[in-house]
């Protein structure tokens, strides 16, 4: 399921500078990617849903998720790393009558048996919000679950919503990075630090590299051109949308993002005329 409104957000926001948030002010900027620097990965966005399991439905909207999907780019813009949306699947939950709920249940492997079997996919980071957990995150390596109810202690410097903070730090693990107690730091536990080192974005670098799904922005730049040139406007678009949020001021994002928004325009308009 794919939303143009949420992407035309998705560009504005990026477009506007809201995407970018400020690293730990004890600490020096190391975000010093360009272009052709930064790799992309896919991430699925899912809203869980259970009517008789308040614990498990989220809350979340599609707006929410604009907003931290732009906050959780702006922390991860210092390791030239950029996750777009590819979908956002809202979907029932698979609650078992008689299981554990979310905030009772001890570990966290139960939580996969949440996830409905027609949205798993590989190839890309899924990331499942609920209500409520014994933690505020946890990274299962099949996906990643976040409360949406998640509460972080304030350090200096650190991202004003715990939210994007939470999913950002699951997404460390996932590219292979272990906690870290400076408190500043985005891999501490529950704080709002956001800043990472340079041994950890080498690292981080590393392991997005060896995932043969996440791509270079400037390959993904270069087919989109084709696509475009070829009059594959559609094609061309769905390469553009992965590159127009990108939170750098650059002429291919720009590029990106002026030919992603005239196609969500022309998708929109030829909603309203079915209508």
């Amino acid at each position: 399921m794919r939303f143009p409104g949420l992407l035309l957000k998705l560009i504005v926001l990026s477009g506007g500078g809201l995407m970018f948030v400020k690293s730990a002010s004890a600490q020096a900027s190391t975000n010093q990617f360009s272009f052709n620097d930064y790799l992309l990965a896919p991430v699925r966005i899912h809203l869980l849903q259970a009517k008789d399991s308040p614990t498990v439905q989220t809350t979340l909207t599609e707006r929410d998720i604009t907003r931290i999907l732009g906050k959780m780019n702006g922390i991860w813009a210092q390791a030239g790393l950029h996750f777009y949306l590819e979908s956002i699947v809202r979907e029932e939950a698979n609650v078992p009558e008689g299981a554990p709920q979310p905030a009772e249940a001890a570990g966290g492997r139960w939580l996969l048996g949440l996830r409905p079997t027609e949205s798993k996919a590989a190839g890309l980071f899924h990331i499942y919000y609920v209500k409520q957990m014994s933690v505020n995150g946890i990274y299962l390596r099949e996906a990643i679950f976040v409360k949406d109810t998640a509460s972080l202690r304030e350090v200096d410097g650190g991202i004003d919503e715990p939210i994007p903070r939470v999913s950002s730090h699951e997404l460390g693990h996932a590219l292979g990075l272990p906690h870290r107690q400076n408190t500043t730091n985005l891999m501490a536990s529950g704080t709002t630090g956001t800043w990472l080192s340079k041994e950890e974005i080498s690292r981080s670098r590393e392991t997005a590299r060896s995932f043969d799904w996440i791509k270079r922005a400037s390959d993904l730049m270069e087919k989109a051109n084709a696509s475009f040139s070829a009059n594959k406007k559609p094609e061309a678009a769905t390469l553009y949308s992965k590159l127009a949020t990108i939170p750098l001021k650059a002429e291919q994002v720009e590029l990106a993002r002026k030919r992603a928004a005239m196609h969500a325009d022309r998708m929109g308009a030829k909603d309203k005329t079915a209508d």
